[in-house]
């Protein structure tokens, strides 16, 4: 049985990925919001967005990933969908982990999100993590 997507069925269409991508990164609130939602659906800039904008959208992105053009989104071609929408959030994150700009995220680099965690989850100061710690309260890093 062929798995299909029909544009009703794409509920994921209805808001592009990136438009509430959130990441708390340090603490950062990275979420996309209503200026995004306006850059992708006001097509006509006029300020609003209607629902006739937003589903003129989402036909517009269907049928730009329907490789075949039955109308209908296949898993390869929805995925292809996906990989497009979040994109551009892992271009973000990149950037965010390549503290130096040199487009290159070294071990270092990618570690320094991590490098405390135990010491900050861990609710007991026991050096490790374990189920009772969630229950405890995150430290603050001072």
């Amino acid at each position: 049985m062929k798995r299909t997507l029909t544009l009703a069925g794409i509920t994921l269409l209805a808001l592009p990925a990136a438009a509430y991508a959130q990441d708390r990164h340090h603490g950062r609130d990275h979420g996309r919001g209503m200026g995004d939602l306006m850059a992708t659906y006001d097509t006509n800039q006029d300020g609003q967005i209607t629902q006739e904008e937003v589903d003129t959208f989402r036909s517009t992105r269907l049928a730009e990933f329907d490789a075949d053009g039955d109308g209908a989104l296949s898993l390869d071609e929805y995925q292809a969908l996906w990989l497009d929408a979040y994109r551009e959030r892992m271009v973000d994150n990149f950037q965010r982990h390549d503290d130096d700009g040199d487009g290159l995220v070294t071990a270092e680099e990618f570690g320094e999100d991590q490098a405390d965690m135990v010491a900050r989850m861990d609710s007991n100061d026991d050096g490790v993590l374990t189920t009772q710690d969630r229950r405890g309260h995150r430290k603050s890093k001072n």
